[in-house]
C-alpha cells in the first residue's frame, strides 16, 4: 500500500481500494487467510463477498486484520498508552497490520526521545521534569485519539521527525 502526504496525515493512494478490504494475493505470498466476516462485509459461503469462492491458489488479504484478537482502532490507540513499553509490545506481538506497527514505531521513537529529555532536565530541575511529563501524557492522549479516529481510513497521523521515520520503517518491512 502506498501513501500520499496531506498535512499531518498520510493517506492511502487513490489506487488502493479502501472500500473493499478483501483483496486476493497468490498463496505463495506467505500470507495467512483472514477471518471471514471480520470487517463487517457480508461474507457468504466460502469467505468471499457475495458467497463466491476465491480463485484456486489464493488467500484473502484484509487490510484491517490484526494478529491479536483486538480491534484495529483500539490496538493502534493502545500503542500510545504506556509510551515505549506498549509501543515495543505491539511491535513484537502485532505482525500483520502495518497501521498498528506504524503507531507502535512512532510511539516508541517519540517517547524514548521524550524520556531522554526528561533525564537531561532532571539534572537542572524537578519542576521541568514534571512539566515535560504532563506534556508527555497530553501527547500520548492526543496521539491515541488520532490513531483511534483515523483507523477506519488507515490514514497515518504523523508527528514531525518521528512520523516519517516510522512510516519509512514500516513501509520497508
Amino acid at each position: 500500500m502506498t501513501y500520499q502526504q496531506q498535512g499531518q496525515l498520510r493517506l492511502p493512494d487513490d489506487d488502493d481500494d479502501i472500500d473493499d478490504p478483501t483483496l486476493m494475493a497468490p498463496a505463495h505470498a506467505g500470507l495467512s487467510s483472514g477471518v471471514a466476516g471480520a470487517t463487517g462485509i457480508n461474507m457468504g459461503m466460502g469467505g468471499a463477498p457475495g458467497g463466491q469462492l476465491p480463485p484456486p491458489g489464493t488467500v484473502r488479504i484484509n487490510k484491517y486484520e490484526t494478529a491479536l484478537p483486538i480491534r484495529l482502532d483500539i490496538e493502534a490507540a493502545l500503542a500510545y498508552a504506556l509510551g515505549p513499553i506498549t509501543g515495543a509490545l505491539f511491535l513484537i506481538l502485532e505482525t500483520k497490520n502495518d497501521y498498528v506497527r506504524f503507531h507502535a514505531w512512532q510511539s516508541s521513537l517519540t517517547f524514548v526521545a521524550i524520556m531522554l529529555v526528561q533525564v537531561l532536565f532532571s539534572i537542572f530541575s524537578s519542576t521541568l521534569v514534571w512539566l515535560v511529563f504532563g506534556l508527555e501524557v497530553a501527547l500520548a492522549a492526543w496521539m491515541g485519539y488520532q490513531a483511534y479516529i483515523n483507523a477506519d481510513s488507515l490514514a497515518r497521523y504523523q508527528l514531525p521527525y518521528f512520523g516519517p521515520v516510522a512510516s519509512n520503517w514500516v513501509d520497508t518491512e
